[in-house]
């Protein structure tokens, strides 16, 4: 009998584009591929880049011996885990209340498994990365807005949705602009790249002497590493932005600390880098929100807090996605435990001499034991997703390449001449 090396199948939809890859049991990228965002279009025409790139992974994936246990799609957005599809994506409003699951599920006879981006992420990082030892760890990100996701024995803890999430609406200061939610001083538009525009444009106005705004007028495009380079250099603008950012980030940990109590906080790459500039103005904010005298209890809490950058980078969210299929999580695990394995894949994993099968060897016996080359029948449809719900031939030849291409872009480019706007 061959064994089987178990994976998943990870979709994260991005703005300008999606990636899909096989992620194999120990959390590593096999293979990926990429698939245009179409924005303004249907459900139908927006999902079909996307189904295509998933057929390719999972006919390579056949292909190189795996077994597959899922997909794990990680959304721009909040999904709805009741009746499992998108709930709200601002980014693709087609796909609000579209039955995602039910589509995959039929089309690919696999299980599947929605997640906001920043809870995948968070999953990633506890699961495979800078959280792997701990029982409860805070994720935050630093995108456009600010995303924040919290982890309790291996599950998005569910008393934490209303200060979690994709756009996170925690509050932190008393004023400020409005949020989409209506309220003033969320942390989402005090750290953002709207509130950093502003920063950029007040010290414009000023005639402060900076060389990030000089490059930003000369149109280079802002970017986390432009950001770092300056802040590196001395120059002031970048370091009050990073002071700025901090402080208000250490105020939104101080909240989780209090009501949560996270024994690490990971912080994510994004605007800026989690560099330890950062995340030494976030402990000093964070310090002085527990001023002298201190409850021998939030001090002790305060002492053990880890607050550590991302390590899994921007695959955070498309490894964590898979997360659920490919090992239990358990409750907590020794400092130093590896993540279980199924207790078949162990063999086929062991490194060195003798020890286990090859991957190309595993390949190569288990197509010779398929006696069918296809990986999954589909059953007629009969309604209005008949199109895409439809078995699909799997080719012969190359992949096409209409729906790969670079990765996303790199941050809009901020020019301090261009900014419009009032100073909040």
């Amino acid at each position: 009998m061959v064994r089987e090396l178990s994976a998943a199948v990870g979709v994260e939809i991005g703005s300008s584009r999606a990636t899909i890859a096989i992620i194999s049991a120990d959390g590593q990228v096999r293979e990926r591929f990429e698939a245009r965002t179409l924005r303004g279009r249907p459900a139908r025409a927006t999902l079909e880049p996307y189904l295509r790139a998933i057929d390719a992974a999972i006919q390579r994936a056949e292909g190189a011996g795996y077994a597959l246990r899922g997909i794990g799609v990680a959304l721009p957005g909040k999904p709805d885990q009741t009746y499992r599809r998108p709930f709200l994506i601002p980014l693709l409003p087609s796909l609000n209340h579209f039955p995602l699951c039910d589509l995959l599920e039929t089309r690919y006879h696999l299980p599947v498994r929605l997640h906001s981006d920043v809870e995948a992420a968070a999953l990633g990082e506890y699961a495979f990365g800078a959280a792997r030892n701990r029982r409860q760890a805070l994720l935050l990100t630093v995108q456009a807005v600010v995303g924040a996701a919290l982890i309790s024995d291996g599950q998005p803890e569910p008393t934490a949705r209303d200060c979690t999430g994709h756009v996170c609406h925690l509050p932190v200061a008393n004023t400020g602009p409005r949020c989409s939610c209506g309220r003033r001083g969320c942390i989402s538009t005090l750290v953002s790249l709207e509130a950093l525009q502003r920063l950029i444009q007040r010290a414009a106005r000023k005639g402060e002497s900076s060389s990030l705004i000089q490059r930003l007028s000369n149109r280079e495009n802002f970017s986390a590493q432009l950001l770092a380079e300056e802040a590196a250099r001395g120059d002031n603008v970048a370091l009050s932005i990073y002071q700025e950012v901090g402080h208000w980030l250490g105020i939104a940990v101080a909240y989780y600390l209090r009501h949560f109590a996270p024994e690490v906080v990971v912080l994510g790459n994004g605007l800026l880098n989690a560099d330890e500039l950062l995340l030494g103005y976030l402990r000093h904010s964070l310090l002085s929100q527990f001023g002298a005298p201190t409850a021998a209890e939030e001090g002790q809490r305060v002492q053990a807090l880890s607050i550590v950058p991302a390590h899994l980078g921007r695959d955070a969210a498309l490894i964590g996605s898979t997360v659920p299929f490919l090992a239990p999580l358990p409750a907590h695990r020794a400092e130093g435990e590896p993540l279980a394995l199924p207790s078949e894949e162990a063999p086929a994993l062991a490194s060195g001499g003798g020890g286990g099968l090859a991957l190309e060897e595993l390949a190569a016996r288990r197509r010779e034991a398929r006696s069918s080359s296809r990986t999954y029948r589909l059953p007629p449809a009969s309604d209005d997703l008949s199109r895409l719900v439809a078995e699909r031939p799997q080719p012969s030849g190359p992949l096409s390449p209409d729906d790969l291409g670079p990765a996303a872009p790199s941050h809009p480019r901020v020019n301090p001449r261009r900014l419009r706007g009032r100073d909040h």
